[in-house]
């Protein structure tokens, strides 16, 4: 239940629980009367309860005005924590824990529901703990998907630096075409050694 708590003058230290509404004013048939407080009206304000952990005040008209968190207010809904201030006395509104707003879940509760990732992280809806191909930690062994990744990526890198002499990446063809090819070159450069020589000789 909400209540009321004086912080000044002669209510401080005195609470009125707000079951449906209060009053304050100098007059004693106010629930909270303040004969002593000068500079409040004879009904000065009111307090009530709007709904479930909703409550308002209003200003009944007074000469001096009523002050929340020293904001002058005609009607003003109440927040926990609030300071109201009627004439020279001020009180403090304050709710019960069960009338309190519920927190809601934040993004590292929301990420445990998700499988333990940061809500927001991309691979969250590929389901928790799912790796991704060729990256570290990835499995595979020692011939797997990592080595893989780091061969195509040194491929990758010769075809941006225009692959080898002839225009064309060995590294990428197969064992039997290599040997085929260092065997082509190798009988074109005998026979130009060949050719050079008998030049030379005549």
């Amino acid at each position: 239940m909400a209540r009321l708590v004086g912080e000044s003058g002669s209510v401080a230290g005195k609470e009125w629980p707000i079951e449906v509404g209060v009053t304050l004013g100098r007059e004693a048939h106010n629930t909270i009367g303040m004969p002593d407080n000068k500079k409040a009206s004879r009904d000065h304000a009111k307090v009530w309860k709007e709904g479930p952990g909703k409550y308002s005040v209003a200003d009944l008209g007074s000469t001096n005005g009523t002050l929340v968190n020293d904001d002058r207010v005609t009607r003003q809904a109440l927040v926990d924590g609030d300071e109201l201030r009627v004439g020279e006395f001020t009180f403090r509104f304050l709710l019960d824990d069960d009338e309190k707003p519920k927190k809601k879940e934040g993004p590292a509760r929301l990420g445990e529901v998700l499988g333990g990732r940061p809500a927001g992280d991309p691979f969250a809806a590929a389901g928790a703990g799912s790796p991704v191909k060729g990256a570290p930690g990835s499995q595979g062994g020692a011939g797997g998907p990592t080595i893989e990744v780091k061969q195509r990526l040194l491929q990758y890198s010769k075809k941006q630096a225009g692959g080898s002499v002839a225009g064309w990446d060995l590294s990428q063809a197969s064992t039997g075409t290599r040997w085929m090819f260092y065997g082509v070159a190798l009988a074109i450069a005998a026979g130009l050694y060949f050719l050079v020589t008998m030049l030379i000789t005549r």
